[in-house]
């Protein structure tokens, strides 16, 4: 077999499984953002609800 092909499916194989793995990455990063901004909405929420409840109390 011919060296230069051999080196050409390494480089290709090696350049497939790193776009695997950014791809990974990526979505992986996307879901936990997507996750944490289901806290911060959620923190919000409950901050405003005690703006409120204080408000009727008479706190502020």
């Amino acid at each position: 077999m011919d060296i230069s092909l051999i080196i050409t499916v390494a480089l290709t194989a090696a350049i497939v499984v790193v776009l695997l793995v950014l791809i990974g990455i990526i979505i992986y990063q996307r879901w936990r953002i997507g996750d944490q901004n289901v806290f911060i909405d959620r923190f919000i929420h409950q901050n405003e609800e005690q703006q409120q409840k204080m408000r009727k109390a008479g706190i502020l």
